[in-house]
């Protein structure tokens, strides 16, 4: 290292990195919001979506901003999601752990990596999606970096850095496609019994009874997916039919033998007593963030990642149930949980699993 670097305290460069990540968490925030939203990363300029003012630079600036307005809009007063100021210190967290865990080459590809987990995380928990952006370019920034960076894969050779990241990446998405697959056909079909005939509504956007209410994108994760019910009444506009059995997919509504496409369908009432629901245990999104997962740490980190992953996402669950007594039906999603596994393997998990396998080796 250069002389004159070497004299600058570790405290600076510490400093520095939580900085550059407080600032890097803002930018985050931006994808957060505006990625599921398919919107522009880079236009409009920050704003509020209440009021609709563009946000000064004095009043973005990451973490102290939203503590000196007491978490508000200083043109409206509307809140302002604690979870931008959590964004911005979670990331500069993470910055200094590792800038002052790893080697500066190794240190700029899981700085890279950190924020693409951050992202995929914040959109799941919100929107129980992960875009494609965040998965596939997992995958791309994952090869990539392992082949100018090969010590990423504990390679030597920059040809065997991007090797083992494509074959991460394949042992991921191969490993949880399978567990997918498995899930569905034990677990592929959610049935509602009602105590009562019970009305329940179909329009183009998703499906309606009681307090309850499902997005189609929430329900079909595949073509071959469909809701299933036999009903003993049905209006559509002007037309009722006294008894048929209904079937939906993604792109129709069945009635009997006549067929409504579902983009135009309007709403259909029908009653029944009961629904079949198709269900996924994870969405396909969590299959492609792993692969993402898979590039950047390697084929040696995906078991450790799914065991980890589904400990920590059933203790969540499980403590959810308790604290808000809800049941087994309610959705979660596992993306977070993907992701705090991938950080425990990078920071320590790595060892971990070495001293686990050794012990099961005797």
């Amino acid at each position: 290292m250069n002389p004159a670097l070497e004299a600058v305290p570790s405290w600076f460069w510490t400093a520095a990195a939580a900085v550059l990540g407080a600032v890097v968490g803002s930018f985050l925030n931006v994808c957060i919001h505006r990625m599921p939203r398919n919107e522009s990363l880079v236009r409009p300029r920050s704003h509020c979506p209440g009021c609709g003012t563009t946000i000064s630079w004095f009043d973005n600036l990451p973490v102290l901003s939203w503590i000196f307005l007491g978490g508000k809009c200083r043109g409206c007063g509307m809140r302002i999601s604690p979870s931008y100021a959590m964004v911005e210190t979670l990331t500069a967290l993470l910055f200094v752990a590792i800038w002052r865990t790893f080697a500066p080459a190794e240190a700029f590809a899981y700085a890279i990596f950190a924020c693409l987990l951050i992202v995929a995380t914040f959109i799941d928990f919100e929107h129980f999606i992960i875009p494609d952006r965040i998965t596939l370019g997992s995958v791309f920034a994952g090869v990539v970096c392992s082949g100018f960076i090969p010590s990423l894969q504990n390679a030597e050779r920059h040809s065997a850095g991007a090797f083992w990241s494509l074959a991460g990446a394949a042992a991921g998405y191969a490993t949880l496609w399978t567990v997918v697959e498995i899930g569905k056909k034990i677990f592929g079909m959610k049935r509602v019994e009602f105590p009562h005939p019970t009305e329940v509504f179909l329009t183009p956007e998703g499906l309606r009874f009681g307090d309850e209410s499902e997005r189609w994108e929430e329900i079909f994760s595949r073509e071959s997916d469909a809701l299933r019910f036999g009903a003993i009444g049905i209006r559509l506009g002007d037309r009722s039919w006294d008894q048929a059995h209904v079937r939906v997919n993604w792109k129709e509504v069945r009635v009997g033998d006549e067929v409504f496409p579902l983009e135009t369908l309007g709403e259909l009432m029908a009653v029944t007593k009961r629904l079949e629901i198709p269900r996924e245990a994870m969405g396909r999104g969590d299959v492609k963030f792993l692969a993402g997962i898979g590039a950047f740490l390697g084929p040696q980190a995906i078991f450790f990642v799914i065991f980890a992953s589904s400990v920590l996402g059933s203790a969540f669950g499980l403590l959810l149930m308790l604290l808000a007594k809800r049941g087994w039906g309610f959705k979660i999603p596992y993306g977070p949980y993907l992701a705090a596994a991938a950080l425990l393997w990078i920071f320590q998990g790595a060892n971990w699993w070495a001293v686990w396998a050794r012990g099961l080796g005797g």
